[in-house]
Order: structure tokens, then C-alpha cells, then sequence
């Protein structure tokens, strides 16, 4: 008992840490901008609140054999915020998700989402800090990264991305940058998913060819660790990413690149080292009508995962937007995920998943300030070595109040 307790107070006081070090960083660069008073003589505080209710029924909220349906209320308050002057920008978004499920799952649970990002520039030069702290189940962010459809329980993350962004001339720049993320998992062992720490760092090239096209080179090293398991993964490799302008409104990108990959287990004072090539590559087209957007894409990456393993996720995906009155959008999501385990003599494995979601949603905003949206999704999940096919049929109805802008200038 004694034990739980110290574990619980360490664990208390790195999440404060944590918090501190990314508030710090803000904060440094607020005081930086504050000092050099001739480039910040104007400066554009504001905040929107918001607050949303939503009624959900799910068929299969796990996904999983067996009767999984629920009925469930959300109430999502959520606030905003942005702040600028000529050299400092900060923006971020305080939201919580208050969830309570009735019927084979009665729980309780409550999602939060911080999200914060940091800009100062000076010169030729611009650094940005992107991070926060975000609460939520498996079958939600996680999902949506990897595609595989993990146990259900709360995972909490902190992420930190700062980059130094120089422009060597007017058409060429160089980017530093390092990447943080520290996953950890409600009861995580008795689900069979492992905490997880992921570190790395980046160094890109990139270059304005003319007005509608741009090429990038970027090179990268990522190290990641399962400390419960013993074992970490290092990756580094290349990429090269092209951007092009066919009209204003019509906009392709596409890159490639391969990860060098060395999986490491310890076992008792020794180590066992696999290595392995993945190609990853990404592509994406986006057309922009007068009431309307369409985006197709498709991309490999490789992604940390809670299940103790790298994944290589395959997906191909596409959504749509259409105004059909000033007041009345219509929109349409989905996407397929294959989800391989990078698997090696070290590591866990399983058969490769197909994971597939498609959501339509139609919104009113039937005054100046609320809005109501009604929505439905398709959700399945295969595994053809196993012989395994679950599926889930969702639909929700949301009721959002904006709420006025609070903004002050000086």
C-alpha cells in the first residue's frame, strides 16, 4: 500500500513538472517579446467560449465481440484563446468532455484537451512551440493516429514539439526541431498495454522552387521506449516531400522517405538487436469550391503504440465539406487503416488489422450564436488471420452554444 502510494506521488509530481516546463517555455517567450517593446507596441487578446451537449447511442462501443451497446450523454465546455503582437503569438484551446455511458458499459469518464501553440520571430528567424496535454479513451486520438483498436481504457499524453526556423535567403530555409511524448495508460498492465516515452529530432531543408511549388529534404532520429517490457526502438532515415499549386484552388502534395529501424530487448544484463527497412511515403490533393472542399489522401507512417510494438499504418482516406445554405453544412469522413506490428524475435506481434470509418454529418446554425448537428458512423474491424469481424453503428445529436468573442487591444 505504501508502495502505491509513493508510485502515485511520483507520478503527481512529474505531471506537475511537465506542466510547468511547457507553461515555462510559453512564458519565456511572452517576457522576451515584452522586452523588446518597439516590435510590440500593439498587441490583440481574445477568448471564445463554447459549450456543447451531445446524446450518443453506440451498437459496439468496444468494437469487440460480445453486447457492447451503450447510450450516453456528453457535456463539453471548451474556451478558446488567442493572444498576438507584431513578433508573439500564442493560441490554444481549453476543452474537458464530461461522458457518462449507460446500458452493457456504465461509466463515467472524463476526456481533456489542451492543445498550445507558441510563435516568436525576429529577423530571419522563428521559433515555434507546439504541445499540451490531452486525457482520453484508446478508441479515440489513439485510434485515429494508428488504426488499431486497442483495449478500452483512458490514456493521457504530453506532447512538446519546439522548432528554430531560419531563412537563409528569401527562398530557402532551415528548420531545427525535437519532438516529445509521454503516453501512460489507466491500469494499462491489466489491458496489456505499456507506458511509453517517445524522443527525437529533425533537421530540414526546404525551398520556394517558384510561386506553386515547393520541395522539402528533412532527416530525422527517433528513439522509442517501453520501460515495463525492457525494450526500445531507434529509427532514423530521409525523406524528401514536393508541394504544387495547379490553381488557387487546386493543391497536391506528395512525399517518400525510408526509416532504418533497430528494435532492442534487455534480458538479464544482455540485449537482443533486430533491424529492418520501411518505406513511407504520403500524398495528398485538396480542391476548394465556392461551397465546398474536397481532400483525398493516402500515406504510410510509422507510429508508437501502446500495445508495446512500432506499427506500420496504412490508410487511405477522404472527406468532403459542402455549404448548402449559409446556414446548413454537410459533411463526410472516412478512411481505411491496415495496421501491421513492425514485429522482429524481440518484440509483440499480431495479425495485420483492417480498421474502416465513415461518419456523415449534417449541422444548422439556427441562430447567431447556436447550432445543432445531427450525425451518424460506420465503424469496422477486421482480422482475416483470426477470422474476426466486429462492427459498430453510431449516431449522435450535439447542441453547441458559441457564445460571444471577449477581445482587448492595446
Amino acid at each position: 500500500m505504501e508502495l502505491s502510494y509513493v508510485d502515485r506521488n511520483r507520478s503527481a509530481t512529474k505531471n506537475q513538472l511537465r506542466f510547468r516546463t511547457l507553461v515555462g517555455l510559453c512564458g519565456v517567450m511572452m517576457l522576451v517579446s515584452g522586452n523588446v517593446r518597439e516590435e510590440a507596441s500593439a498587441a490583440e487578446w481574445s477568448a471564445e467560449p463554447s459549450l456543447s451537449v451531445k446524446g450518443e447511442y453506440n451498437s459496439n462501443l468496444l468494437l469487440f465481440n460480445g453486447n457492447n451497446e451503450v447510450w450516453g450523454d456528453w457535456t463539453s465546455p471548451a474556451l478558446k484563446f488567442k493572444g498576438s503582437t507584431e513578433s508573439l503569438m500564442v493560441e490554444g484551446n481549453v476543452r474537458s468532455e464530461f461522458v457518462h455511458y449507460y446500458g452493457s458499459q456504465n461509466r463515467s469518464l472524463t476526456n481533456l484537451y489542451f492543445p498550445l501553440r507558441t510563435s516568436y520571430r525576429w529577423d530571419r528567424h522563428t521559433v515555434n512551440i507546439e504541445g499540451g496535454f490531452t486525457r482520453d479513451n484508446t478508441l479515440r486520438s489513439e485510434l485515429q493516429q494508428t488504426g488499431l483498436v486497442l483495449a478500452f481504457t483512458q490514456r493521457s499524453v504530453w506532447t512538446a514539439r519546439p522548432t528554430w526556423t531560419v531563412g537563409l535567403t528569401e527562398r530557402l530555409n532551415w528548420q531545427l526541431g525535437y519532438q516529445f511524448t509521454d503516453a501512460t495508460y489507466e491500469n494499462g498492465l491489466s489491458f496489456g498495454l505499456v507506458n511509453y516515452q517517445v524522443q527525437g529530432g529533425s533537421s530540414s531543408m526546404s525551398y520556394q522552387a517558384t510561386e506553386r511549388d515547393q520541395v522539402q529534404f528533412t532527416g530525422e532520429y527517433v528513439r522509442f521506449e517501453t520501460p515495463a517490457i525492457q525494450q526500445h526502438w531507434t529509427y532514423y532515415g530521409l525523406g524528401a516531400s514536393a508541394s504544387h499549386s495547379f490553381t488557387e484552388s487546386l493543391i497536391g502534395t506528395v512525399s517518400s522517405g525510408v526509416r532504418f529501424i533497430a528494435s532492442t530487448q534487455d534480458i538479464s544484463g544482455d540485449s537482443l538487436t533486430d533491424h529492418q527497412n520501411v518505406w513511407v511515403y504520403s500524398g495528398k490533393l485538396k480542391q476548394v469550391f465556392d461551397r465546398a472542399t474536397i481532400t483525398v489522401e493516402g500515406s504510410r507512417e510509422v507510429n508508437p503504440s501502446g500495445f508495446g510494438s512500432l506499427l506500420q499504418t496504412d490508410r487511405v482516406g477522404g472527406s468532403l465539406s459542402h455549404n448548402l445554405t449559409d446556414t446548413v453544412t454537410l459533411s463526410v469522413e472516412g478512411a481505411t487503416y491496415f495496421v501491421t506490428p513492425l514485429s522482429s524475435s524481440t518484440s509483440r506481434t499480431f495479425p495485420q488489422t483492417r480498421f474502416t470509418s465513415v461518419s456523415p454529418k449534417i449541422s444548422w446554425t439556427f441562430a447567431e450564436w447556436w447550432s445543432l448537428g445531427v450525425g451518424y458512423s460506420y465503424a469496422e474491424r477486421a482480422v482475416g488471420a483470426l477470422d474476426q469481424w466486429n462492427f459498430a453503428n453510431s449516431t449522435f445529436v450535439t447542441l453547441t452554444y458559441g457564445g460571444p468573442k471577449w477581445s482587448v487591444s492595446r
